[in-house]
């Protein structure tokens, strides 16, 4: 099925190996060293664990201290002990079935009694997973997406998984990529951290989906806002962190098997997993890979012709840890073909004009899972070394070295050259971070480090030169610190990048041009949280950045295949600054109704964009959309709602919405491509779990989601085509464990557009020519190994 012999052996081996090792690495457990006790040390920590409600004790809690991997158990009065504890900082871990896990940091200089106070778990707010208690909160909103809610979207990809969270949305170009859309921004303002790693590739293209396979995640967290501090001064509209499941810290063996197959394209994808750790050394490992295929979409009434795509994943880890020092080495490589909708690749001008919102495309074929013209191929590799000293009792020092190579080639659909594509872009990137994070000093916890990103990218001898030629070297600091005391949380950070960027590109007389750039770029944030009684948090946040134009928006120039469109850019653009005002408030921790509502606005100077033009562009490729880079001063403002509401102990309704706004301050005018109004309503029924049922966490859930037409749309920010109506969706889930003697499988099926409604979405870089895809049902087991 695949054509890649490396990708292929690489599976079969992991399967063998899974069925070698497994039934003999799972029998040893691993024990960790004890620890060398000083005489003088001893120091008592005792308390008790009790419902903070009722005030009664909570016999079988567990209480841990991570630093010592000590774990002790309340008795029937609730009571915990810990004897021969030296001086010194320690975290404590409070863990208690069905209620909040909480964790708390202090330093111990004599013997002390700590009463812990858990809070009924209220679980999640839809897809925001509430971690820990009120000391892991954070001032900047900040949604999670794991567990069973990032179960129901494998198989799909990274942009399509995150559209599950308040806030967050797509753009798209056709039914095969789609990139995360943070409160209306996208692109070079959402960067994304895949593994700690910022992800760097061609993303400055709007169909240029991130080489990240989701499957090999344990959780997508999402940052909303100006979040440039820690990360990047170019976080203008947030982060996206794709966060693997941490190491195994237990001797042994163990897997997972992922199988996922799907009605609409007739995709099928299989991931494997296996892990483990040595007993005699403090060595873990881990081996990932995924495969994918699927043929042509379909929407309600007709065939997408040539949207197939094929996908091949592969990724090790290797880690070393022992108690003050440890490393990491993680590499992994992506590749994907991708093929684009034939009907928006036009011969000439008359039947573009045609072609543009017409009710079906003229071309559309049948089912295939071939991939002709055009299409785009791309590949991805990513090598990681991280390590991390700890200094002492004070702090833990870390380095981390990222190398990524990326290459994306376009290939035309009106001049077929055999094999050669028409675009060959090549982009080579070093990353350091040196980071030095300290432990509370009287409240005060914080990091203090320095990042560069190196940059190179080339395009191959006789194709087109869309990107030119360009080095681009960026090197920063940062500082972040955090105070909290009682029921007050304080956060401030401040940020300084300086970016130099050195072009060589040809000009229309064929004459070798060198410009150079300088950019200083500065961000800073200012946050706060208040727990306003047990039930109540408020939060806000202002944050300050500013991002480089990327090369593309200063030097594109020609024919963006994959987009169907002529592009330009600017060279005189400047940097963008952004101003983001932030607040929250969260009604958490209750037996029926939860929820948390985030207000925001977003200034944005020098806002860089894509307007579509009213002409179109005739070449020797064909007829396309003409499209060129400008700036204006921007604002963006808007609400997030989550809300849960337990009908009964097993029935829960929940509601996401999302209203995003955003006009050029400069002229009045409407902005392209913003987020349209969106609420999804879901009504959750969990099933009793029954002693003699080899069924568990059963669950069925049915919903709708309904997107408003985008209002804020005229003949001036798209003179092409208007915005599309309205549309409601219908989409449901069913999900469960089955146990089969001692094997577990998970087992769940999702469905979407089940009223296989036709529509189109303004966020689809396509929407002038097609509908999106109609009904999908999506089958997925996971088999534990």
């Amino acid at each position: 099925m695949f054509n890649n012999p490396i990708v292929a052996k690489s599976l079969l081996f992991l399967f063998v190996l899974l069925y070698l090792v497994l039934p003999v690495g799972a029998q040893d457990m691993y024990m960790a060293p004890e620890l060398d006790i000083e005489q003088d040390c001893g120091l008592t920590l005792s308390g008790k664990v009790i419902d903070h409600d009722s005030r009664e004790p909570l016999i079988g809690a567990t209480v841990i201290i991570e630093e010592l991997s000590q774990a002790a158990i309340t008795d029937e009065y609730g009571n915990y002990h810990f004897h021969h504890l030296c001086r010194g900082s320690y975290t404590v871990r409070t863990t208690y079935i069905g209620y909040e896990e909480i964790s708390a940091s202090f330093r111990l200089s004599s013997s002390v009694v700590r009463n812990m106070a858990l809070h009924t778990d209220a679980k999640t707010f839809g897809a925001i997973e509430v971690v820990g208690g009120r000391i892991e909160r954070q001032a900047q909103a900040t949604e999670t997406l794991a567990g069973r809610e990032l179960e129901e979207t494998r198989g799909l990809s990274l942009g399509e998984s995150l559209k599950k969270l308040t806030g967050v949305s797509s753009v798209q170009t056709g039914p095969t990529v789609s990139k995360p859309v943070i409160h209306g921004l996208f692109g070079n303002r959402v960067l994304i951290l895949n593994n700690g790693v910022r992800h760097e590739s061609q993303q400055w293209g709007n169909e240029h989906a991130p080489e990240i396979d989701p499957l090999n995640a344990q959780e997508l967290k999402v940052v909303k806002g100006a979040a440039g501090v820690r990360y990047g001064s170019d976080a203008i509209g947030g982060i996206v962190m794709v966060n693997p499941r941490p190491m195994p810290d237990t001797a042994g063996v163990a897997g997972e098997l992922n199988l996922i197959g799907s009605t609409n394209n007739r995709m099928g994808a299989v991931g494997g997993m296996v892990q483990g750790r040595l007993k005699q050394l403090p060595l873990s490992w881990r081996l990932h890979t995924s495969l994918k295929k699927a043929g042509s979409a379909q929407a309600p009434s007709y065939n997408l012709n040539n949207t197939g795509f094929e996908e091949q994943n592969l990724a090790a880890t290797l880690g070393y840890t022992q108690e003050r020092f440890g490393a990491e080495l993680y590499y992994s490589y992506f590749h994907t073909k991708l093929g684009f909708l034939s009907s928006a690749h036009i011969g000439n001008l008359t039947d573009l004009a045609n072609a543009i919102g017409r009710e079906q495309p003229e071309e559309t074929g049948s089912f295939t899972y071939t991939i002709a013209r055009p299409y785009q191929d791309a590949t991805h590799h990513l090598l990681k070394a991280r390590g991390y000293y700890k200094t002492g009792e004070i702090g833990e020092l870390q380095f981390t070295y990222g190398l990524q190579n990326n290459r994306r080639q376009e290939y035309d659909r009106h001049r077929n050259t055999g094999d050669r594509p028409q675009l060959d872009l090549d982009l080579q990137t070093h990353t350091t971070e040196l980071v030095w994070e300290h432990k509370p000093i009287h409240n005060l916890s914080g990091s203090i480090g320095a990042t560069t990103i190196w940059q190179n990218n080339t395009y191959a001898p006789n194709t087109r030169a869309l990107l030119p030629f360009f080095k681009g070297l960026t090197v920063g600091a940062f500082m972040l610190e955090k105070w909290q005391k009682g029921n007050w949380q304080l956060e401030a950070g401040v940020r300084y990048d300086n970016k130099t960027l050195d072009i060589q590109r040809w000009d229309t007389n064929r004459e070798l041009l060198k410009p150079s750039y300088t950019f200083h770029n500065l961000s800073g944030s200012l946050g706060a949280l208040y727990e306003l009684g047990y039930h109540v948090t408020l939060s806000g946040q202002v944050g300050y950045a500013s991002r480089a134009p990327h090369a593309y928006e200063l030097f594109a120039r020609g024919l963006h295949n994959s987009a169907a469109t002529y592009e330009e850019g600017d060279p005189n653009m400047i940097s963008e600054t952004a101003l983001n005002t932030m607040a929250t408030f969260t009604y958490h921790s209750n037996l029926r109704l939860n929820g948390e509502l985030s207000l925001y606005s977003n200034t944005i100077n020098n806002y860089i964009y894509l307007q579509i033009a009213p002409e179109y562009a005739l070449g020797v490729q064909g007829a396309f959309l003409k499209a060129n880079y400008q700036q204006a001063d921007a604002h963006f403002w808007g609400a997030d709602l989550t809300a849960d509401y337990a009908v009964t102990n097993r029935l829960t309704l929940n509601n996401k919405t999302s209203l995003v706004y955003a006009k050029n301050r400069e002229t009045g005018n409407y902005l392209p491509f913003i987020t349209p109004n969106r609420t999804d309503n879901t009504l959750r029924y969990s099933f009793e779990d029954r002693s003699a049922s080899k069924l568990s966490d059963t669950y069925l859930a049915l919903g709708g989601l309904y997107v408003a037409r985008q209002s804020r749309s005229d003949e001036q920010s798209d003179p092409v085509l208007p915005a599309p109506d309205a549309y409601f969706l219908l989409h449901a889930e069913v999900g469960t464990a089955l146990r089969i003697g001692r094997q577990q499988l998970e087992l769940g099926v999702v469905g979407n557009n089940l009223l296989n409604t036709s529509y189109r979405d303004y966020q689809n870089r396509l929407r002038y020519f097609s509908d999106e895809m109609g009904r999908m049902l999506l089958f997925r087991v996971k088999i534990l190994l």
